[in-house]
């Protein structure tokens, strides 16, 4: 029987989406102080907060993640709007005729999620194959796609 309690809750865990990529609301009560939750009050005015991912600034971290990191083989790429790294890497593939899927993790949820399941903790993460890269830098995501025949 407490194998099962575990099943049913890992199935939850998978199901229903983590507290962590819900909105975070502020608001202040009438006695002044502040207040965050991930719901909005009923009886306040309340403003959602927007939580930023980081930036890669460092150099580029390349590995191997085993298995092949898209079921398919295709190159992605998580992006926010604001990240320098990220247009730059894109204006890259572009510039090479490399077919991409772009999944803005501060504007998708399921795109929050999938970036949750990889790890991530800033942007860009690049998706070629077996092969993952946190951050930018042309000449390993040159060999990358080299590696995973996709280089034009």
């Amino acid at each position: 029987m407490n194998c099962l309690a575990c099943i049913a809750a890992l199935w939850a865990a998978v199901l229903f989406p983590a507290p962590a990529l819900a909105g975070v609301y502020k608001w202040t009560d009438e006695s002044g102080r502040v207040h965050y939750s991930d719901r909005p009050p009923p009886s306040h005015k309340a403003e959602q907060v927007r939580i930023r991912i980081n930036s890669y600034t460092g150099p580029a971290i390349v590995s191997n993640s085993g298995a092949s990191a898209t079921a398919s083989g295709e190159v992605v790429i998580y992006t926010t709007e604001w990240c320098g790294y990220c247009r730059k890497a894109k204006a890259f593939m572009d510039a090479k005729g490399v077919r991409y899927r772009e999944v803005d993790v501060e504007t998708s949820q399921a795109g929050q999620q999938e970036f949750a399941r990889l790890g991530g903790r800033g942007v860009p993460v690049i998706l070629v194959g077996n092969q993952r890269m946190d951050g930018f830098d042309q000449a390993r995501l040159e060999a990358m796609l080299e590696n995973a025949g996709r280089a034009r």
